[in-house]
């Protein structure tokens, strides 16, 4: 039954999809309204032309110039006012492109408010597969649980539950709207790599694999010599390896290698969070992250339980006393992260050695 109203779901969703970002006026008005410091939206300049917003949620880079504003993230959904309002201090271009580096709703939780307000969005196809199959979970189980009440109501007017439950099927198509989340999902989608020329500038796009997430994207201005890493790069702080979207240390390992190859001494690096970031800062990063794993790789090999690691502190106590475990990613849960990778990682080797 559950694979009958995922699969109606898909056709519904995909059908009433273009309706789903129909505007609101009351929300639109309330939102409208809000305030630049209720946000705490900052503006940061990073070079001639680009811009760093920060505040609650994910770093923003803004890039302006005679043919538009080239935006990179857009933190949440609620925050689009501010950050519109902040980037009109910048420049009275409007935003004509948008590019997400991930699919975290902290980076890209305002792509509804900002599609409404023209801008074109573009992001890994792997973003747009996350999102979308997201929405259609959401849809199948809206349209189950719309189901269930339509043949508790048949039924209840003395139907037979069977023909009940039949009746209920036919009707599904002409029941209300489903109450989904509004259209979040890129318009445009690369596999690998993409370039920009706008604003007399070359902007590379690129694929990270495997790191925060497994739809992580990389900006680097050529020109102007910054580089905006989202979430695959993160300043001053644990990283987050979002095992359940394809997250690895190993791939956050390799992004890092990545900017290391791109960027230079005067690059610089707007991070996903954190203050904005040299090379200095990306390599002690990577060689942070490298003794953090060998050490608890080496321990879990030795049998020693990932209680017994945490107890550890000298694994961690540089990092900690500089303030990495006080974000979002506490030491704890770095170090179970990295143990459970350690663990996939020997069973892996470990069977393909028993082949």
């Amino acid at each position: 039954m559950k694979y009958y109203f995922y699969s109606f779901a898909v056709f519904l969703f995909i059908s009433i999809q273009p309706c789903l970002s129909q505007d609101k006026s009351k929300d639109r008005q309330k939102k409208d309204s809000t305030s630049n410091s209720e946000f705490n939206v900052r503006t940061q300049k990073v070079s001639d032309n680009l811009f760093m917003l920060t505040g609650k949620g994910g770093n923003i880079g803004v890039f302006t110039g005679e043919d538009g504003v080239f935006m990179i993230d857009d933190k949440f959904e609620e925050s689009t006012p501010s950050i519109l309002s902040a980037v009109k201090n910048i420049s009275d271009k409007p935003v004509k492109f948008l590019v997400n580096t991930h699919f975290h709703g902290d980076h890209l939780g305002g792509n509804d408010n900002m599609h409404e307000k023209g801008a074109i969005i573009f992001a890994h196809e792997n973003v747009r597969k996350t999102l979308l199959n997201d929405l259609m979970i959401k849809a199948s189980e809206l349209m189950e649980k719309k189901f269930e009440e339509k043949v508790v109501k048949l039924t209840s007017n003395g139907m037979e539950e069977t023909l009940a439950q039949e009746k209920a099927k036919r009707d599904l198509p002409s029941m209300e709207s489903l109450e989904l989340e509004k259209r979040i999902t890129p318009m445009i989608t690369f596999s690998d790599d993409l370039t920009f020329n706008f604003n007399d500038e070359k902007i590379m796009v690129f694929h990270v694999h495997n790191a925060h997430t497994d739809g992580d994207a990389m900006i680097f201005f050529t020109k102007s010599n910054v580089l905006h890493t989202g979430d695959a790069f993160v300043n001053g702080q644990y990283p987050f390896i979002d095992a359940d979207h394809g997250g690895t240390f190993s791939g956050y390992q390799s992004a890092l290698s990545k900017i290391q190859m791109i960027a230079n001494e005067d690059t610089k690096i707007i991070p996903g969070h954190g203050e904005i970031a040299s090379l200095a800062d990306v390599k002690y990063m990577a060689s942070m992250l490298e003794f953090i794993t060998k050490n608890v790789d080496y321990h879990r090999i030795a049998k020693k339980t990932v209680e017994q690691v945490l107890a550890m502190k000298d694994i961690t106590k540089e990092y900690d006393n500089k303030g990495f475990g006080n974000g979002f990613i506490s030491t704890e849960k770095l170090i179970r992260a990295a143990y459970q990778e350690s663990a996939q990682k020997y069973s892996w080797n470990t069977s393909s050695k028993k082949n």
